[in-house]
């Protein structure tokens, strides 16, 4: 039986230590990706922008767009991408910070927030601009 027990570790171990970290996107799945998260957090943003005084819909957009956030943060950038990468979490990190304000009701620290989204948001179409990307979100 002890030996069962550690063939089974040996095997274990063995898994973990050649299992991939985080494999690279393909350029057109971070492409992919990034529209879809972006386009989320422009839509959600300018919802909860029209809604400030429910704070039920600010929590909730807070923990959605907490888990937006996040999961951009385990992406991994082509090449192609890595200049632009930073300022798509700083959008993503932004939103979700502003909704937090928001749900405590402290306007200036939301609107502060909303500052540095509407800039990242310029830097983000320029870059984009730049490496031939798409458009990638609709502006209202």
């Amino acid at each position: 039986m002890n030996k069962l027990k550690y063939v089974t570790m040996l095997l274990l171990l063995l898994m973990v230590c050649t299992a991939k970290v985080s494999a690279a996107e393909s350029q057109r799945e971070y492409e992919i990706r990034f529209q879809i998260m972006l386009q989320y957090a422009v839509d959600i943003n300018e919802y909860v922008r029209r809604h400030l005084q429910d704070k039920n819909l600010c929590s909730y957009a807070e923990e959605m767009t907490a888990t937006n956030a996040r999961l951009a943060e385990q992406m991994t950038p082509p090449e192609k991408f890595a200049e632009i990468h930073p300022h798509f979490l700083l959008v993503l990190e932004n939103v979700e910070r502003s909704f937090y304000y928001a749900t405590q009701g402290r306007l200036t620290r939301y609107r502060h927030h909303q500052k540095i989204v509407n800039k990242e948001l310029s830097i983000l179409e320029a870059l984009a601009d730049r490496v031939g990307m798409k458009p990638y979100y609709e502006k209202y």
